[in-house]
């Protein structure tokens, strides 16, 4: 049995949007996941929701959205470099669990490979 707080590490494609709490436009954006957990997502994305803000939070396979969740902001990191939000999710749940987290271990399993064999091609 994982943890509860069980996150893996891994750079997975995603798209956000959320409303605009002033203009009330949607506010499209992509970016990468930092991390996995069971029920939220690190996500560094080029523009930041407000915390405390509801964001539709879809995870990407070859352009294809193999998740779509409805996540709220608990924190963000304006880091210039690396500007992240932490997002819990708030619906889906259970297949949040197992198709997020079953993706995010491929990739890291993909990602290991290709460094395990790059590694030893020289």
């Amino acid at each position: 049995k994982t943890p509860l707080h069980h996150r893996i590490i891994a750079s997975m494609p995603v798209k956000a949007s959320w409303v605009d709490a002033v203009s009330g436009e949607t506010v499209n954006v992509e970016g990468l996941t930092e991390n996995v957990g069971e029920n939220s997502a690190l996500v560094n994305l080029e523009t930041l929701p407000p915390v405390g803000s509801e964001v539709r939070l879809r995870i990407m396979e070859e352009n294809k959205t193999i998740i779509d969740v409805l996540t709220q902001v608990i924190r963000v990191e304006r880091d210039p470099s690396k500007p992240m939000a932490a997002l819990t999710v708030l619906d889906n749940i259970k297949k949040w669990k197992n198709t997020a987290m079953t993706a995010a271990q491929k990739w890291v399993t993909r990602h290991w490979q290709l460094n395990y064999e790059e590694e030893w091609v020289n």
